[in-house]
């Protein structure tokens, strides 16, 4: 094959890939020929098409080519011919594609009433998959997705370094930076409950401390990771691939869950109507306020004093106002363990701490609070007896 038959050939294909008009000077870069050689080699594979008596043509406009089909049966293929993605579908499907998994319900917000249209055309061309979230849907993009964009690698930055690109095409340079600074949320087991005291439902959960490579690749897309308070930097030693924002929670005492609501709506900052519900976490908090309030006034039906084992116990003892006393009830974890690690002497008086991730969190402090009171009044119940029975016996031996 003589090196001009391959010149040949490589425009031929350069025309059939682009599936467009292409300039001669791109044609002169693909194949280091001079522009005269490819204006002369396109008008010789003009006239090899026009002799084969093929059904497709290649034009000369001005001076960009196009292999296309002839008119006279462009209107026979249409219905097989694949079409064009328009520019507002484009920036849809590229807000899904850097912003997976999200529901349709966010991307409606993002993009208006049309993004239902948009949407079932991407799902019926095989584009985004959509699978039930609630009342919604949760969407993701497919394998051909990838195929149709030339996108060789699943790899998240790729997809969304192509997606900013194509929203840049698309006419989105002037909110591109909204677009691309959503943030994406990941929160470990126990903190799920948390989640929905926010009314947020586009998270993903994640075990940060044992780590799968399902796991790992979860980090690596998480900008915003909510977890256990005390872990962040075996985090980071054991998982290099994170870089995100942790935000480390307690759950110990209602006052810990208030905190932590506030403190996930102040990350999240104008972001949080997107992932969560205003009412739902100011529901949430009064509900919170009002439990604080009930244990607190229970907790006035205690006479004993306690000692606290530990600074979780402290902690449980201050919210619920209960006195403090050296000489006191000793008030100590089930776990037998301190937060620094030291063993403790089971109390006289112990409340569960939940060994499992799973459960709901106000559940959990409800139970610590009912154990820590109950255990008292108990504790008071029993005193005033054995005073009654030592009342007893000095009347007795009085009377006597």
């Amino acid at each position: 094959m003589t090196e001009e038959n391959t010149a040949k050939q490589i425009i031929e294909a350069a025309l059939f890939a682009a599936g467009s008009t292409v300039t001669a000077e791109t044609l002169m870069k693909i194949s280091g020929l001079s522009k005269k050689e490819i204006t002369r080699l396109v008008a010789e594979l003009k006239d090899d098409y026009a002799a084969r008596g093929s059904g497709i043509e290649i034009a000369d406009l001005a001076g960009r080519f196009v292999m296309q089909i002839k008119p006279e049966f462009a209107e026979k293929v249409k219905d097989v011919a694949p079409k064009e993605l328009t520019s507002p579908q484009l920036k849809t499907l590229s807000i899904i594609a850097y912003h997976q998994p999200i529901t349709k319900a966010e991307v409606v917000e993002m993009r208006g009433g049309n993004a239902y249209d948009h949407i079932n055309e991407l799902y019926e061309r095989g584009l985004i998959d959509l699978k039930p979230h609630g009342r919604t849907k949760m969407m993701t993009t497919t394998k051909l997705f990838a195929e149709y964009f030339g996108i060789a690698s699943n790899d998240s930055a790729d997809v969304r370094n192509k997606m900013v690109e194509i929203y840049r095409a698309q006419g989105g340079q002037s909110d591109i930076s909204s677009f691309a600074s959503r943030k994406r949320l990941a929160v470990t087991e126990m903190y799920e409950s948390l989640m929905r005291m926010c009314g947020i439902t586009n998270y993903k959960v994640v075990n940060p401390y044992q780590p799968s490579e399902n796991d790992l690749q979860i980090l690596e897309e998480t900008d915003v990771l909510v977890m256990a308070k005390g872990y962040a930097d075996k985090l980071r030693e054991n998982n290099p691939p994170y870089g995100g924002t942790v935000l480390e929670m307690s759950s110990t005492t209602f006052s810990d869950l208030i905190e932590d609501i506030h403190l996930i709506e102040k990350e999240l900052g104008e972001d949080f109507t997107r992932f969560g519900k205003l009412s739902k976490k100011e529901e949430n908090l009064n509900d919170l306020k009002e439990l604080q309030e009930i244990y607190r006034n229970k907790a006035l039906m205690v006479k004993s004093k306690a000692s606290p084992a530990t600074e979780m116990s402290a902690k449980i003892l201050g919210e619920l106002g209960i006195g403090l006393s050296v000489d006191g009830v000793v008030v100590s974890p089930d776990y037998g363990t301190s937060g620094s690690g030291k063993k403790v002497k089971k109390g006289e008086v112990s409340f569960p701490t939940h060994k499992s991730q799973s459960g709901n969190l106000i559940k959990r402090v409800c139970e610590k609070y009912d154990a820590v009171i109950g255990g008292l009044r108990e504790i008071d119940k029993s005193e005033k007896a054995d005073g009654k029975k030592e009342q007893k016996k000095d009347d007795e031996i009085q009377s006597e």
